[in-house]
C-alpha cells in the first residue's frame, strides 16, 4: 500500500516515480555498481548481503541487456569439453546445483535429448563427453544420462530425422526464465538495504585524486540528475564493457570484449513433436542449437556472429532466422517451419573476452576482471549460470580494497549460496484456497514469484476484476501488471509485458491487444497524462517492430 508517497514491500520501502533522493542532491554508499544484469544484480545482492551499503543503477531496465536475451538455460556447458574447459564446465556444474537449491521455481531440471547423426558427431565423443559431465556434477543417480537407440530417440521425439540417425543420449541440464531470475536477485538485494534503480544513467564519474569517487547519475525518463559519492565502483554492463569506458574516460587502446550476436525465435508448441529439450546440429557448420519448450511455445537457438554494431540496436535479422530455420528443418524434416511460423525473435549481444585470432564460438565463456588506473573495477565475460560465482570474486576484491583503507571495516562473508530466491510449491505455500485461480496460473505465480506471489494474490482482494488473464491462454494475470509497477520497479509498457511477464515474446498479437489495459493501470499508479500514456504504447508498439520481429516483421 502507499503510506506518504512510498510502497512498502519486501521489509523496505522506495519511492515509485524515483526510488532514492531528490534531484541535484548527493549520497554516499561503500560501493556503486554500474549495470542491472544478472552480474550486477548478483555483485549488488552478495555486497549488501555482506553489510555494504550498496547502489546499483542501470541505465535501462533490469535484465533489459543481454540478461533476457539468453537461451534461458543454467547450464553445465557441455559443449565446454570440446574446448577442454574443465575448469569452466565444473564451476558450471557447482553453480548450477546451488541455483536448484536457491531458486528452485525458477530453475528447474529437464531432460535434453542429444540425437547422435553418423557424419554430424562422433558417437565415442559424447559418451566420453557426457560421462564426464556427470563425474563432474556429482550427478544424482536418477539424473544421470542415458544411452538411447536410434527407436527411442524417435520415441522422445517422433518427428526427428530418420535418416544416418545412429541413436544419441538423454542427459539433464535446467532451463529458467532469465528475466524473472535477475529480478529476483535485484528484489532479494533490495531488500538487504541496497538501493536499486533502474533507468539511471551514468553521466560521468567523479574523481578525487585521480581515484573514482563516485558517478553524476541522470534518470532517462524524467532528466533527473544527482551525484553518488562512493568508496568503490564496479562496472557490470556486458556488451556495453568498452562503451562505457569509453564514455567516462577510462578506456584504452585494447578492447575488453568481442561482441558476439545470439539471435533465438520463438514458435508455437504445436509445431514440432518435442516435449523435451533438443541439443540438435546446425544444418550449415559445425555448430550446435537448443530447441526448447519454453512456457508455451518453442524456443530455438542460438546463432553466434561477429557483431560490430551498437549494442542498444541489435535485432533479429532475417538470414539469423534463416539460419535456425534451417537446423530445425534438418534435424525435424516433417515439420517444413518457415518464417511464417516465427511468433518473435530477438537478439542478445554476448560479452566475450577479446581473444585475438579465435572465432567468437572459439572463445572461451570465462570472465575477467580489469582494474582502471582510477581504481574503477570492471567485470566481463562469464555467463549466467555462473552470475554468483562472478558476484563472489568481484565483491571479494572490493572488500580487500576497502579494508586496505578501513582495517576496522565489519563485513561479512560472502553467504548468497545460503540464500533463497523465494519458495516453491513443494514446501506447502499455498495462498490460493479463495482466491479463484486455475490451476495453470496458480503453478505459474508460484514458480515465478515464490514467497512474493501471495502478494500479488492479495491485489485481487481490492481489485477482484483483475484475476482476468493478461492474453488468452497464457497464465499472466491483471494483477501483475499492478504488481510490477508498485513492488518491482516496472516503469515502461515493455518492462512489464517483455521481462515482468513475457506475454510479448510469447504472443506479441495479444501484448498489443493487453497494452491499453496494462496502460491504463501504470498510468494511475505513475501518474501519467494521456500523452504519456499514448507515448508508451507507440513506443511499446515500435520496441514489437524491432526487438521482438515475428513473422510480419522478418519477411
Amino acid at each position: 500500500m502507499f503510506i506518504g508517497g512510498f510502497v512498502h514491500t519486501l521489509g523496505c520501502a522506495y519511492r515509485v516515480t524515483r526510488g532514492m533522493t531528490e534531484p541535484d542532491k548527493e549520497v554516499t554508499a561503500d560501493l556503486l555498481v554500474i549495470g542491472g544484469g544478472i552480474t550486477g544484480a548478483g555483485i549488488a545482492q552478495d555486497a549488501a548481503a555482506r553489510g555494504l551499503k550498496t547502489i546499483l543503477v542501470e541505465k535501462g531496465d533490469f535484465a533489459s541487456g543481454t540478461s533476457s536475451r539468453s537461451s534461458k538455460l543454467i547450464h553445465g556447458g557441455l559443449r565446454y569439453l570440446e574446448q577442454f574447459s574443465l575448469g569452466l564446465m565444473h564451476e558450471s556444474v557447482s553453480e548450477r546445483h546451488i541455483l536448484t537449491q536457491l531458486a528452485p521455481g525458477l530453475v528447474r531440471w529437464a531432460p535434453f535429448l542429444l540425437p547422435h547423426f553418423r557424419g554430424k558427431s562422433k558417437k565415442w565423443r559424447i559418451s566420453l563427453g557426457l560421462w564426464l559431465y556427470d563425474h563432474l556434477a556429482r550427478t544424482a543417480e536418477d539424473l544421470k544420462h542415458r544411452r538411447l537407440t536410434a527407436e527411442q530417440v524417435l520415441h522422445y521425439a517422433p518427428g526427428m530425422r530418420q535418416e544416418d540417425l545412429a541413436g544419441g543420449a538423454l542427459y539433464y541440464d535446467c532451463v529458467t526464465d532469465d528475466a524473472r531470475l535477475v529480478l529476483s536477485v535485484v528484489l532479494d538485494a533490495r531488500a538487504r538495504g541496497a538501493q536499486i534503480h533502474n533507468y539511471a544513467g551514468v553521466e560521468e564519474l567523479v574523481r578525487k585524486d585521480g581515484r573514482a569517487a563516485g558517478a553524476v547519475v541522470r534518470d532517462a525518463l524524467t532528466g533527473e540528475s544527482w551525484r553518488i559519492r562512493a568508496r568503490q565502483i564496479v562496472s557490470a554492463t556486458g556488451p556495453w564493457t568498452d562503451e562505457t569506458l569509453r564514455a567516462l574516460g577510462e578506456a584504452r587502446e585494447q578492447k575488453k570484449i568481442r561482441p558476439a550476436k545470439g539471435v533465438h525465435i520463438l514458435l508455437r508448441r504445436d509445431r514440432l513433436e518435442l516435449h523435451q529439450v533438443a541439443y540438435i546440429p546446425s544444418a550449415r557448420d559445425e555448430r550446435a542449437l537448443f530447441v526448447i519448450p519454453w512456457y508455451e511455445g518453442i524456443l530455438a537457438g542460438t546463432t553466434d556472429t561477429e557483431y560490430r554494431g551498437a549494442p542498444d540496436e541489435a535485432y533479429p535479422e532475417r538470414q539469423d532466422v534463416d539460419y535456425i530455420l534451417d537446423a530445425l528443418n534438418w534435424s525435424f524434416p516433417r515439420a517444413r517451419v518457415t518464417v511464417d511460423d516465427v511468433i518473435s525473435s530477438y537478439a542478445g549481444i554476448r560479452p566475450l573476452i577479446n581473444v585475438p585470432g579465435k572465432s567468437t564460438t572459439d572463445v572461451p565463456r570465462e570472465y575477467k576482471i580489469f582494474e582502471s588506473p582510477s581504481g574503477l573495477i570492471s567485470v566481463a565475460g562469464g555467463k549466467l549460470t555462473t552470475y554468483r560465482r562472478m558476484a563472489k570474486i568481484v565483491v571479494d576484491r572490493v572488500v580487500r580494497r576497502l579494508k586496505a583503507e578501513t582495517k576496522e571495516l565489519p563485513v561479512l562473508p560472502s553467504w548468497t549460496h545460503r540464500i533463497r530466491l523465494g519458495n516453491p510449491s513443494e514446501e506447502g505455500f499455498n495462498p490460493f484456497a479463495s482466491a479463484g485461480l486455475t490451476e495453470d496460473v496458480r503453478a505459474h505465480l508460484l514458480a515465478d514469484y515464490g514467497v512474493w506471489a501471495r502478494q500479488v494474490v492479495s491485489i485481487l482482494e481490492v481489485y477482484p476484476e483483475w484475476s482476468r488473464p493478461l492474453a488468452p491462454g497464457l497464465p499472466y494475470i491483471l494483477a501483475e501488471a499492478h504488481f510490477a509497477v508498485t513492488r518491482e520497479q516496472a516503469r515502461t509498457l515493455e518492462d512489464v509485458l517483455a521481462r515482468r511477464t513475457r506475454v510479448t515474446l510469447l504472443d506479441p498479437g495479444q501484448g498489443r491487444e493487453c497494452a491499453e489495459d496494462v496502460s491504463r493501470i501504470m498510468a494511475r499508479e505513475l501518474n501519467w497524462g494521456e500523452e504519456e500514456r499514448l507515448r508508451q504504447l507507440k513506443q511499446y508498439n515500435q520496441a514489437l517492430e524491432t526487438k521482438y520481429r515475428g513473422a510480419r516483421f522478418l519477411k
